[in-house]
């Protein structure tokens, strides 16, 4: 077995290698896209999972999935100008999507549910609401500001904005771990959206589409950290 998946590797390497294992990942909660540059050695150790057996079970997984998944793109080695238009088309339309449905649907059950605790709903509701305002404006710049500077400086090959393009990128990242946060105090006080007892229709389809938010945005932040900004 030829081991593509070692321990020296951080968790945002191998998701690039290995895109399946997010929800591997995911389960284990271990940040693999604002906390991606973390080693996977350090992260198995420290939630007390054997890392030879995990490595060796990885790469038979791994192997398998490359058999099982002819039509993979390795988003690594494909053009930045083609890797934009693959976020904007699969991640940002589903984020300014998600959005549009959540957002009615949790004022609505705000109003309704509103004394069955209102300190949670309260909390959900200001926390969504910044989340939004965060990702739409950071959206936006991102596809009328960055992305173009991006495909712009990687077909003239001019290395003087390079420096520039660096310092915007690093703010960008921030609005990403600025975003993350928000995700991650959103899945704490829901308890990873566990459904209280009396939570109608409307209250378990607003559970489903965030939690469907904060997996499609842990994979697009990704994409983006680990794979596109990574080359300037």
């Amino acid at each position: 077995m030829n081991n593509k998946i070692n321990r020296n590797l951080s968790l945002g390497e191998i998701v690039v290698i290995y895109p399946a294992i997010v929800e591997k990942f995911n389960d284990m909660q271990l940040d693999y896209c604002c906390g991606g540059s973390k080693n996977i050695e350090l992260a198995l150790i420290e939630k007390g999972i054997n890392v030879d057996k995990f490595i060796e079970e990885v790469n038979k997984e791994y192997e398998k999935f490359i058999i099982d998944n002819s039509d993979y793109i390795d988003w690594n080695v494909e053009a930045s100008e083609k890797l934009i238009e693959h976020i904007i088309n699969t991640h940002h339309s589903k984020t300014f999507q998600l959005l549009k449905e959540i957002d009615p649907l949790l004022v609505k059950i705000f109003k309704v549910h509103y004394y069955h605790d209102p300190e949670l709903l309260t909390k959900i509701h200001k926390l969504f609401g910044e989340l939004k305002c965060e990702l739409e404006e950071h959206l936006i710049k991102e596809e009328r500001i960055l992305f173009p500077k991006i495909i712009e400086l990687e077909s003239t090959k001019n290395n003087n904005g390079k420096e520039t393009l660096k310092k915007e990128i690093q703010s960008f990242i921030g609005e990403h771990e600025a975003a993350g946060d928000i995700l991650k105090e959103l899945a704490n006080i829901t308890e990873d959206y566990k459904l209280p007892e009396w939570a109608c229709t409307s209250f378990k389809l607003v559970y489903m589409k965030m939690h469907e938010l904060e997996e499609d945005l842990f994979i697009h932040i990704h994409k983006e950290n680990n794979i596109l900004f990574k080359r300037f």
